[in-house]
């Protein structure tokens, strides 16, 4: 989720998450609640939905709302913190990578190897031995 996530970005998460067409007024006035009271961003009450939903594997019912947000907010504000974390190291090692193979060459060793040579055939007249001439 990006950082200028929006009221309106929140909405249309939910409504995707959920299933629905429409924001119930239940829902509209747990976010006005996070907000006011917990000071939570639509990113942070988004993220408690998805983790809710995707890492804790809870169904999520438009009758109830998100009223678990609150309570899953540390694990997660973890979880993303990590993800974050983990996906930092991997673009760095991906960089490692790619400097890496920028500075070295890379064979292809199958296309190295030779053809199997046909050993040269000796003619024995054409041989020469001292003292021995053919005229």
């Amino acid at each position: 989720m990006e950082n200028n996530f929006t009221i309106a970005d929140l909405y249309s998460f939910i409504k995707d998450s959920f299933g629905i067409k429409a924001i119930p007024q239940t829902i509209i006035k747990q976010i006005n609640r996070f907000s006011l009271n917990y000071k939570m961003s639509a990113k942070e009450i988004a993220r408690c939905i998805c983790y809710y939903q995707e890492v804790k594997k809870c169904k999520l019912d438009p009758l109830y709302g998100i009223w678990f947000v609150p309570n899953v907010r540390e694990q997660a504000a973890e979880y993303f913190r990590q993800l974050e974390l983990d996906q930092q190291k991997q673009a760095i090692e991906a960089k490692k990578v790619a400097e890496y193979q920028d500075n070295n060459i890379i064979f292809n060793i199958k296309s190295l190897q030779h053809k199997k040579r046909e050993p040269k055939q000796l003619d024995i007249n054409s041989v020469n031995i001292k003292g021995d001439s053919n005229d």
